[in-house]
């Protein structure tokens, strides 16, 4: 099947697969560039390692449109315990990031049915436990990120467009790698 535009033929959307090695290129430059950004610290371990998570979750997002536990809640606990490890003071606020950037997306969630998973509430819980302060950030990034994408389907596709559907998770890695650089 051929794809035509108003200006000529379009190509088939990447399947995931084709993705993999885009992801994975880009998750190395941005773990070396977090090397750069924080010199050979403890914060250029801790930002590699949720570099790594989001890229995995963002694979495993685009092909199977889930987000899994086996993933992300280990990934949550880790995070945790060496954050508190390194500063026990920060446990109350390490876990209201978390808390609170799950139910941002918990409730809309409740709220519109099948617009919004459980991965993605725990990908959110995970997101405020590694980047407390700048969860914000990330989420604000993934939410506009996200808008600017479903612009285009629906741009692309009208009234059709309404009916697709997107994962989120890429859109959250996203966010992810731009607050562990500019927040």
């Amino acid at each position: 099947m051929e794809l035509h535009s108003a200006t000529g033929p379009l190509s088939p959307p990447a399947s995931p697969i084709q993705l993999r090695p885009v992801i994975g290129v880009a998750t190395a430059a941005l773990m070396i560039a977090a090397l750069v950004h924080f010199g050979p610290t403890a914060q250029a371990i801790g930002a590699a390692f949720i570099l790594a998570i989001v890229a995995i979750v963002t694979v495993v997002d685009l092909e199977q449109r889930r987000i899994p536990n086996r993933i992300v809640l280990p990934a949550t606990a880790v995070v945790l315990v060496v954050q508190i490890a390194l500063d026990p003071s920060r446990a109350p606020t390490l876990i209201a990031f978390s808390l609170a950037a799950g139910l941002f997306f918990y409730l809309p969630m409740l709220i519109f049915r099948g617009g919004m998973g459980m991965g993605d509430v725990k990908l959110a819980v995970f997101l405020g436990a590694a980047l407390a302060e700048v969860v914000a950030l990330a989420i604000a990034v993934a939410v506009l990120a996200a808008f600017v994408a479903a612009l285009v389907v629906l741009f692309r596709n009208g009234a059709a467009g309404r009916k697709s559907a997107m994962a989120f998770g890429p859109f959250l890695a996203l966010g992810a790698a731009v607050a562990i650089f500019i927040g």
